[in-house]
């Protein structure tokens, strides 16, 4: 098996040791998709309900036959399950390579447990060779991208909007060496939506597929 299936086998057995009925929160990629796919529709009767990250995340749950919950503040999910793009020693993470990071912080913000399910290559000791990805306002396009040059040079812009209709940049070539702070930060801009740095909401668990099994990381 592969080792994003393997993280998602993890992620499961987890969930099977917990008692229903559930609210579970689904991110967005790769190694999500591995654990929607093939073991979701196994704790189908011990969830209550579900939350989606993304509108290609609420596809795939349509699909597989669940009804997807609209998002609401106020709510508790018991577990967040998602991916993430780099993850650092002390579980702080990247996320939004998908251009979902603020719907998952959302979500992540509401989880009385974050389970993250990673393969090796994502665990990093700095954060910061994956790009960035900030959610901006499209009316504060040219004002944000001045105050974001302060951490690099080198920014780019998606060509496609996020769910939420703005706009995404990404920050390349930035190492990441306090991300609790770099994150409040960015957040502190007037046009910022969020960022895809994960250190105030990081998960309790990370768990680490590889060829064989997988291992787990704890806060």
């Amino acid at each position: 098996m592969s080792e994003k299936y393997n993280a998602a086998l993890g992620a499961y057995e987890l969930i099977t040791k917990e008692e229903g009925p559930l609210v579970l929160g689904i991110g967005t990629g790769s190694t999500t998709d591995y654990f929607t796919k093939n073991f979701l529709p196994n704790l189908s009767n011990k969830l209550k309900c579900v939350y989606s990250s993304s509108d290609r995340t609420t596809s795939l749950l349509n699909d597989l036959g669940f009804m997807v919950k609209d998002y609401d503040q106020n709510a508790v999910i018991d577990i967040y399950v998602d991916g993430a793009d780099e993850v650092d020693k002390n579980l702080n993470l990247i996320k939004g390579g998908g251009g979902a990071h603020t719907n998952e912080k959302r979500l992540a913000k509401i989880a009385n447990q974050f389970i993250c399910v990673v393969d090796e290559s994502k665990i990093v000791e700095t954060l910061g060779n994956f790009p960035l990805p900030v959610e901006i306002r499209t009316s504060h396009k040219e004002e944000v991208l001045l105050e974001l040059k302060k951490y690099s040079e080198n920014i780019t812009v998606r060509d496609c909007l996020s769910d939420n209709k703005n706009y995404i940049f990404d920050i390349h070539n930035f190492k990441i060496a306090e991300p609790q702070k770099t994150e409040k930060d960015m957040l502190t801009i007037n046009g910022v939506i969020d960022v895809g740095l994960f250190s105030e909401n990081k998960p309790q668990i990370v768990i680490v597929g590889n060829e064989s099994s997988y291992r787990l990381i704890e806060s």
